[in-house]
């Protein structure tokens, strides 16, 4: 049979879903939502509600996507033009 599992605790996100530092700056191009951040529920087993678990995936997932198209990207070397093979 199938289950949802909700997790309590995780990393630590901004309003953005960046995850955080230790010293809550923000580390480079890296961002959590749903199980693998910190949900609405905090961190104790008496915050749990049900339902925050599919809550924080949901709206963090979109959140984090939104987040994502917004960065720019690093430079890079890769043109989007195939290797030509000669023959």
């Amino acid at each position: 049979t199938g289950a949802l599992f909700h997790t309590q605790g995780g990393l630590d996100i901004d309003a953005s879903c960046r995850v955080l530092r230790v010293d809550g700056r923000p580390l480079a191009n890296l961002l959590a939502a749903g199980g693998a951040a910190r949900g609405v529920s905090g961190n104790a087993v008496w915050g749990y509600l049900s339902g925050n678990g599919l809550l924080s995936a949901v709206a963090g997932g979109s959140i984090a996507a939104r987040t994502a198209a917004s960065l720019t990207p690093a430079p890079s070397a890769y043109t989007g033009a195939a290797p030509r093979i000669r023959r």
